[in-house]
């Protein structure tokens, strides 16, 4: 049953895109490791300039959170195969570049790893909605190129989640057990 959910879900998105958006979808796509590893290094970038303690341990957070996101996908990809929906579906056109397996959406996981992770160590509004927008872009985007099936994306979004807000959560408790014991 999920499995012909997913193939329907996947099947109506990728046939009814907005006219020429294609290339549109596949900067955004493309975009995620570069928006991510650009944040993380502006963030420390600031760090330095600033000489603050707080801002550099912001950075620290959001490159745990690139590391744990590369481990994690490419370990689960390796561990689940799973074929992506343009091989075991004929009508599905692979519309961008895409790898071995496609569970989960490693795109998808590290753009909500990187919005919830921002989202936490910068809760200011206009952070948190355009890191969200963003993620949310970089998930549909994988489905409508017919690179993941609906499932993939979701897996995406609850494990990069998770692992935006453990690697802050672990930080904190970090943080505060030092301070304790100073």
């Amino acid at each position: 049953m999920l499995s012909g959910l997913d193939i329907t879900i996947l099947n109506w998105l990728h046939n009814h895109l907005i006219p020429h958006s294609i290339q549109v979808l596949q900067a955004i796509s493309n975009s995620t490791t570069f928006i991510s590893i650009a944040l993380a290094f502006f963030v420390l970038m600031v760090s330095i300039f600033t000489r603050s303690k707080l801002i550099l341990k912001q950075f620290l957070v959001l490159a745990f959170v690139l590391i744990l996101v590369a481990i994690v996908s490419q370990g689960l990809k390796a561990i689940i195969y799973r074929e992506r929906p343009f091989v075991t579906h004929p009508y599905i056109e692979k519309l961008s570049d895409a790898g071995s397996s496609s569970f989960p959406s490693g795109h998808t996981l590290e753009a909500f790893a990187m919005a919830t992770a921002l989202s936490l160590i910068f809760s200011r509004k206009k952070i948190v909605i355009t890191a969200y927008l963003w993620a949310m872009l970089v998930a549909y985007s994988r489905m409508a190129l017919g690179v993941h099936y609906p499932s993939d994306v979701l897996a995406g979004i609850f494990i990069g989640t998770f692992i935006g807000w453990i690697v802050p959560w672990i930080f904190k408790i970090m943080y505060n057990t030092k301070k304790d014991h100073s």
